[in-house]
């Protein structure tokens, strides 16, 4: 007892210091996620701490543990620019959160790996993952987060020229966002959707539905907070497109007013170079005079995009230069400018810019060297193509193909549910019949122990009548002793007695022989009494109730299978003295017996025994029959009906048997 209580407490104990290390290390993971999230550590010290999370959630195994932690560091490596490292943990993530199936991280991973790709220019797998997850935002009813990722895919789209497609994300978004509550983050969206609506609408050739977009983000613009970086760039956007319409002089005003903006070099370098270009470039359209002034306006592009790194804007004027250089007739500087501009364009990839100067450089070089450029221009013309082709399939055919395996997923889902629930259904049907068997085999029993005690009850009932009937003969019986002691006995005696009591005052011989004969007529009385005690020390119905019935039973089942039999039954068994139910049992058992006798053993002649030897009741019945092997012979109902029976008699049953020797069947009952 001592040993098994020390074993408990030590169990206890051990459990209780699990429970403390865990919380422990759980409350050391919510300090190093903290840390990480504090805007005021450093990016090494975030990565570190986050990394410290990661690996304490992993000691105590608990998935929503590790997948914060995973999380938590796959954004830290992000802002520290590893993209490999947030790639890895963020595959990990995913893995982990299907396997726990929650939904939102997985819609938040999707998008994650999306913008990984993204940055690697690999637009077929972001788009990929933003279509997971913009499906996860769905069902989870996030309009805002959907908002995203549609511009996300939208932007993506246009890129790789894919206009439909772009377009139709770009409206969803929209709509979308006209649900949402106006916040500044909202508007700014909303300006960003409008903006790429108007340039899809431009590259389509709709140029009076992209300046009626390029108006909305104007308008949009003077709603946002800090509003005029926005209003300016969509001001150059508009400008653009009217510029592409003919109307100069109004596009020369609206780049003209970005220009006068005070602190614009300061607070858009960007956009201040590129109204710089515009301007230079306008003004030349408008009049060659102005190629003066042109130039010095695009040289001092150059100067400002070498002082800031911008390859981009530093390639927009090499392409003016060499455009300007010849329109007026100076191929030299036309052919250096359009070789700086292919250069650029190349090593920026801008297919755009490198297909005009391609185009120019193939004018400019004369001979086989011009023909190059010219064959170069047509080859890139012809792999755009047929990339643009690719690109608006390509998004059309992930859709599809995602659509495709979820669909697949969810018939698969489908199956595996009507798989289970025919599962359980038959499940259930093979309860249901099993209760049904079983509760018929209840029935069956319960209507075998039914006819067993009406069985019980009739034999029970002819044991009373039979009773009644000994106790009738024995009442009888005493009438009949009674008046015969009454009638003749008593009367004898009295007469007698009187006259015996008259010749007892005399003494003459002739008394003496009527006294020798009155003496006589004594012992002729006396015999009488003894035959009277005789005759009921000899009961006729002694015992003979329950002999009758078995007698009656063996004499009646013999009769039906056309049997011989002999009945033997010891007068020294008391069965008066026999509990009824031990009775009823012997009855049944012979019954029984008979009956398989009938049925099984062929036989002509049957022997019935009922002997008492020290106590034990032994109950022999033989029959001359067939026989059987008795190793092998199975039991029937009936057989192990009669074993029950002896069993609870306390009895024990012998069987011996050959084949074509007949079966002996011996029962010992003990008495007491």
């Amino acid at each position: 007892m001592y040993k098994h209580l020390l074993l408990l407490i030590t169990l206890l104990s051990s459990q209780t210091i699990i429970s403390q290390n865990i919380s422990q290390k759980l409350d050391s993971i919510v300090q190093l996620r903290k840390l990480a999230n504090d805007e005021n550590t450093e990016v090494r010290d975030k990565i570190k701490f986050a990394n410290k999370a990661y690996e304490l959630s992993k000691m105590i195994k608990v998935d929503t543990t590790i997948l914060k932690s995973g999380r938590d560091l796959s954004y830290m490596y992000v802002i520290n620019d590893d993209y490999e490292n947030y790639q890895y943990y963020n595959h990990k993530n995913l893995k982990l959160a299907t396997k726990l199936k929650d939904t939102l991280s997985l819609a938040n991973i999707n998008e994650h790996l999306a913008y990984y790709h993204y940055s690697n220019s690999q637009y077929d797998s972001s788009y990929y993952y933003y279509y997971q997850s913009i499906k996860l935002y769905n069902y989870l009813e996030k309009p805002s987060k959907q908002v995203d990722i549609l511009y996300a895919m939208a932007n993506m789209q246009e890129t790789e020229k894919d206009y439909a497609g772009s377009e139709k994300n770009a409206v969803q978004a929209l709509q979308l966002l006209e649900e949402l509550p106006e916040t500044n983050d909202n508007l700014i969206t909303s300006r960003a959707l409008n903006n790429l609506l108007a340039v899809i609408s431009e590259r389509l050739d709709r140029r009076q539905e992209a300046i009626e977009y390029y108006n909305k983000t104007l308008e949009i613009s003077k709603k946002i907070d800090n509003s005029r970086y926005y209003y300016l760039n969509s001001l150059n956007n508009l400008a653009f497109t009217i510029e592409g319409q003919g109307e100069l002089n109004k596009a020369l005003e609206m780049y003209n007013e970005i220009l006068s903006e005070k602190k614009l070099v300061e607070v858009d370098p960007d956009l201040y170079v590129i109204a710089i270009g515009n301007v230079a470039r306008v003004k030349f359209m408008l009049d060659q005079k102005n190629t003066p002034e042109a130039k010095k306006m695009l040289f001092k592009v150059l100067h400002i995009t070498d002082s800031l790194g911008d390859d981009l804007n530093k390639m927009g004027a090499y392409g003016f230069l060499a455009d300007i250089y010849y329109k007026t007739n100076q191929k030299d500087s036309a052919l250096y400018f359009s070789k700086k501009t292919y250069e650029l364009a190349t090593e920026l990839n801008s297919n755009i810019e490198k297909l005009e100067s391609l185009k120019l450089l193939g004018q400019l070089e004369s001979g086989q060297k011009g023909i190059e450029y010219l064959n170069e221009h047509i080859k890139l013309s012809d792999s755009l193509l047929k990339n643009e082709r690719k690109a608006r399939d390509k998004f059309t055919r992930i859709e599809f193909e995602t659509d495709q395996i979820i669909a697949e997923r969810d018939q698969i889902s489908k199956e595996r549910l009507i798989f289970l629930l025919v599962a359980i259904g038959l499940f259930a049907a093979a309860i249901l019949i099993y209760i049904i068997i079983n509760q018929r085999a209840k029935n069956k029993q319960l209507r075998f122990n039914q006819m067993q005690q009406e069985a019980n009850e009739e034999i029970y009932n002819l044991m009373l009548a039979q009773q009644d009937k000994i106790d009738e003969g024995r009442s009888h019986e005493k009438k009949r002793i009674s008046k015969e002691l009454h009638d003749g006995i008593l009367g004898k005696l009295f007469g007698t007695r009187l006259s015996l009591d008259s010749l007892n005052m005399v003494a003459t011989n002739e008394a003496v022989k009527t006294r020798e004969k009155y003496l006589n007529g004594l012992k002729d009385i006396e015999e009488e009494i003894r035959k009277i005690s005789h005759d009921l020390s000899n009961d006729f119905v002694s015992d003979s109730n329950f002999v009758d019935i078995i007698s009656a039973l063996i004499q009646t089942q013999s009769q039906a299978y056309n049997l011989e039999y002999t009945f033997d039954n010891d007068a020294s068994i008391n069965w008066e003295a026999i509990p009824n139910k031990t009775k009823i049992h012997v009855y049944r058992m012979l019954q029984e017996t008979l009956q398989n006798i009938y049925k099984h053993a062929k036989a002509n002649l049957v022997k019935i025994s009922f002997k008492l030897k020290k106590d034990v009741i032994l109950i022999l019945i033989e029959d001359d029959g067939t026989g059987f092997n008795v190793s092998k012979a199975r039991k029937g109902i009936g057989l192990k009906n009669i074993d029950s029976r002896i069993k609870e008699m306390g009895g024990i049953a012998t069987v011996f048997s050959e084949i074509g020797k007949g079966t002996k069947f011996e029962i010992s009952i003990p008495t007491v």
